[in-house]
């Protein structure tokens, strides 16, 4: 029989342990300090402008005229519009450009709601018609936000004119799953997946160590102000419910039907070295589409708008420049 010292000392490991894991699950829950987004987030010679949408508003940076030219970022803790801040302003002497932080990300709207792959293409739908009643746009879309892309274009052909899709994903592609059950499963449990989003996922620490080891092919090119953007996207107040929605596999759908209905003109590209998808993952989808063509970018990862932002401007550039010779034909 267990003495009166050994019960009082259960009693206090018991309470202690409970009182942890209180603790633990009140700094779950607290509203995390809110960071104002770095103003390198988009480059000063562009307007950032607000749309209203069915999902709260979207924000978006604006420059130059003509046909417009829309950038959608990848997928991801942390992503916004920066991932094409470097590139999008070549295009501006050129094209009506516009870059959005989609529903969820960056400075838009953050919902803490069950959204999935057809609330994002509605969502990028809404900003393609409010925006650009002149002309049909050409989407250059980077991850999960190409997939959105795709999407989009083979729901609603009359919005898009051209596809220039950056390693495209639906994320379960050709049988691929990219996240693991473990992942998939502690999205789906609350408290939990705040405590383990705002302590091991979206800080400072976590975001370069998750960029440099998934996204670039020379972590030596991953600069401070990168780091500094992505992790206090990462930390707004409401960011991680886009992410529990992607890591819970709600932002999945079958890219693959998606690629074989579209009627727009189709560039690929591909980074030569990226860890996810693979490189033949790229041929895979070509072969889906008759007529589409596959670019191949050099000595970059995942986010290759970033690393080397000069290349991936040098291969768009090529391929607009084609594009606006089969506009001015038309």
């Amino acid at each position: 029989m267990a003495s009166k010292k050994d019960k009082l000392l259960n009693v206090g490991l018991g309470a202690g342990l409970l009182g942890g894991v209180l603790l633990a699950l009140k700094f779950a829950v607290r509203r995390p300090t809110k960071s104002p987004v770095p103003d390198t987030i988009s480059p000063a010679i562009f307007a950032t402008r607000v749309l209203q949408t069915s999902y709260g508003p979207v924000v978006y940076h604006e420059s130059g005229s003509g046909q417009p030219l829309i950038f959608i970022h990848h997928i991801a803790p942390g992503a916004s519009s920066y991932e094409w801040s470097k590139v999008y302003p070549d295009f501006a002497g050129r094209f009506h450009v516009l870059a959005l932080d989609m529903i969820g990300f960056g400075e838009s709207a953050r919902p803490d709601a069950k959204l999935g792959a057809s609330d994002c293409v509605r969502v990028l739908a809404e900003f393609i018609r409010a925006t650009c009643w002149e002309q049909m746009p050409v989407l250059v879309g980077s991850g999960l936000g190409a997939g959105f892309c795709a999407y989009l274009a083979s729901q609603h052909p009359e919005l898009v004119s051209r596809l220039i899709l950056f390693m495209p994903t639906g994320q379960n592609d050709f049988g691929r799953q990219p996240l693991s059950s473990g992942t998939r499963l502690l999205s789906r449990i609350p408290l939990l997946n705040q405590f383990a989003y705002r302590n091991y996922q979206s800080t400072k620490t976590a975001m370069r160590l998750a960029l440099a080891q998934s996204c670039f092919c020379d972590p030596a090119r991953l600069t401070d102000e990168t780091v500094d953007v992505f992790s206090t996207c990462a930390q707004q107040y409401g960011a991680e419910h886009a992410i529990f929605n992607l890591f819970s596999g709600r932002f999945n759908f079958d890219l693959e039907s998606r690629i074989k209905t579209i009627s727009q003109p189709v560039s690929f590209l591909w980074s030569e070295q990226p860890a996810l998808p693979p490189l033949d993952t790229a041929t895979q989808f070509q072969k889906l589409l008759t007529g589409s063509s596959l670019g191949i970018l050099k000595n970059t990862g995942t986010l290759a708008a970033i690393e080397d932002p000069a290349q991936m401007s040098a291969v768009l550039d090529e391929l607009l420049e084609e594009n606006l010779r089969i506009f001015k034909a038309d």
